[in-house]
């Protein structure tokens, strides 16, 4: 075992002393000590911490390396070997081996509390499980012929950044293993402590913001006064140096595209968020050609006259001959109408609009069809719709209308 432990510690220094080169801001290494755990049969978190289900090796025996594709993602692979006992299988001092690739997600990147989530699979094997047999139950045996298997795995970690390139590891994992009929007998947790290095001269300013060292990238070198009259450097010439930095430093802003939507931060109205060229860099969430600035109803296809809204289409709230009252059923309906007015078009306005039938004098059926409407308003603006959104209106007999209230959008 000193054999290994002394193997991982010249491949740490292997990849500290590769990867450190040129700045690799994207590469980790970890190592330290993992700790497995067999819970009993069937029960994942009974007797969690109890002493006897867990093997901590307090030695280095878990190594790992992890290359940053995008800011929030990176892959890996680990390696853990140790010498460990298995309660539930009662077997004492067998050699333990994991070597899984996966995928991290980064929650806060480059800040100094750094959680992830992290996926994977790979090999696991575990010495001493032939010709055993595991009790299940009082009746039932399980019982495998093989000591190598797959494996997928699953879990959390934390990196805490004691300095912008060193920092501790703390990783707990599920690890799920295959085998015919095996159930969860196979499978156990697995969870690290240690170091995590991360490569190159990346460091971290008070308000968790990545920075690169600048010094390496500088090409301006001060003179003495001295060396300034050895080669004729005069301060003319400085400025006009510091000049043309800052004017390619104004340059570089001008080519700045924020939200690489392929439009310039100069020209893009929304310069933080990915939008189309035809709506100046704005989005349009709901593809109604409308960007989503514009667009009362930006998760809604709508039309332009409705300023981005579809056709709103209520169903009508029906009367009785010559009554303006609501009925129970007209009432759950106009709770319906007041829950989407408010939840799916807060910013639109509304017509009210009254019918009366051919029975009556017409003056009574104009004055029929605004009762109507207004009942229908009281109870809406009892509900939370603001009244200065509704205009009521009576029309008396509607052509094929007939005793009926109906609601729709307007227009502007």
């Amino acid at each position: 075992m000193k054999n290994v432990n002394f193997f991982i510690v010249i491949l740490f220094t292997f990849f500290s002393s590769v990867f450190s080169q040129n700045s690799k801001e994207k590469w980790y290494i970890r190592i330290g000590a993992h700790d497995v755990n067999y819970y009993p049969t069937k029960s994942p978190f009974k007797d969690f911490f109890l002493k006897r289900n867990n093997n901590f090796i307090p030695i280095i025996s878990s190594i790992e390396l992890e290359h940053k594709i995008m800011k929030h993602i990176g892959l890996y692979l680990d390696a853990s070997l140790g010498v460990i006992d298995n309660t539930r299988w009662r077997v004492e001092n067998d050699l333990f081996v994991k070597i899984s690739p996966g995928i991290s997600l980064y929650i806060f990147p480059y800040h100094k509390i750094d959680p992830y989530l992290r996926f994977g699979g790979g090999y696991h094997k575990f010495s001493d499980y032939l010709n055993r047999e595991l009790k299940v139950s009082d009746e039932k045996y399980f019982r495998t012929n093989r000591n190598n298997f797959l494996l997928l795995d699953g879990g959390l970690g934390l990196n805490f950044w004691l300095f912008s390139n060193l920092g501790l590891n703390l990783e707990s994992t599920y690890n799920h293993v295959f085998a015919k009929e095996s159930g969860d007998f196979l499978n156990f947790w697995k969870h690290n402590i240690g170091l995590v290095f991360r490569f190159g001269n990346i460091k971290i300013s008070h308000d968790h913001k990545i920075l690169i060292d600048a010094d390496k990238n500088s090409s301006f070198v001060p003179f003495s006064s001295e060396e300034k009259e050895k080669n004729g450097i005069n301060e003319e010439k400085k400025e006009n140096k510091i000049c043309c930095h800052q004017k390619k430093d104004q340059d570089q802003e001008d080519q700045e595209d924020s939200d690489h939507d392929g439009i310039l931060d100069k020209e893009d109205l929304c310069p933080d968020q990915f939008g189309k060229k035809e709506n100046k860099g704005c989005p349009d969430t709901d593809s109604d050609n409308i960007p989503d600035h514009e667009d009362q109803c930006p998760n809604q296809f709508g039309k332009k006259e409705n300023k981005g809204c579809p056709d709103v289409v209520f169903l009508p709230i029906l009367f009785d001959l010559g009554k303006f009252s609501l009925s129970y059923r007209s009432l759950i309906r106009i709770n319906e109408i007041a829950e989407i007015m408010i939840n799916s078009f807060p910013n639109s306005k509304f017509y009210i609009d009254g019918y009366a039938d051919a029975h009556g004098k017409p003056y009574y059926n104009k004055i029929l069809s605004i009762k109507r409407a207004h009942s229908v308003f009281k109870v809406l603006v009892s509900k939370g719709i603001d009244s200065s959104r509704i205009e009521v209106r009576g029309f008396g007999v509607g052509k094929k209308k007939g005793r009926r209230v109906e609601i729709t959008i307007r227009k502007s």
